[in-house]
């Protein structure tokens, strides 16, 4: 079954989990149709949010890098990168903040994105078209 990160109009991300895309379209569009004529979302309440982007994956992207390896030559670039980004004017880097950063290397998350951008490091497998949000609207 695959995994549906939703990425709202306001900026937060939900992932979930549905059996096809007809049926994440159907879950999808209810949430969005909410959204437009200001119902609550769902039983929880709280405002519904539109949605803007969603990503397909074949497994949850939450999984991203489990066995927390990588190349040496893709490890030789990103630290090279964390250096270059986490040193100051002096050319000091500080080794806290290395340590840390490079524990982050595998973390699924990614740490700064542009709006509806996927949150997660993982490929996705396709976006869904939400061509079929007009449709209901």
């Amino acid at each position: 079954m695959p995994f549906y990160e939703i990425e709202y109009e306001t900026g937060r991300m939900s992932v979930a989990n549905y059996e096809d895309d007809a049926q994440a379209e159907a879950a999808i569009g209810e949430q969005n149709r909410r959204a437009l004529v200001g119902e609550p979302n769902g039983p929880n309440g709280g405002p519904a949010e539109r949605i803007k982007k969603v990503y397909v994956y074949s497994k949850h992207p939450d999984s991203y890098n489990e066995g927390q390896t990588m190349s040496a030559d893709v490890a030789t670039k990103e630290v090279g990168d964390l250096i270059e980004s986490l040193k100051d004017e002096n050319g000091v880097v500080s080794i806290t903040q290395l340590a840390e950063a490079v524990g982050g290397l595998s973390h699924p998350f990614v740490i700064s994105k542009q709006p509806f951008e996927s949150s997660y490091k993982m490929e996705h497998d396709k976006e869904l078209d939400l061509a079929f949000l007009d449709k209901g609207a």
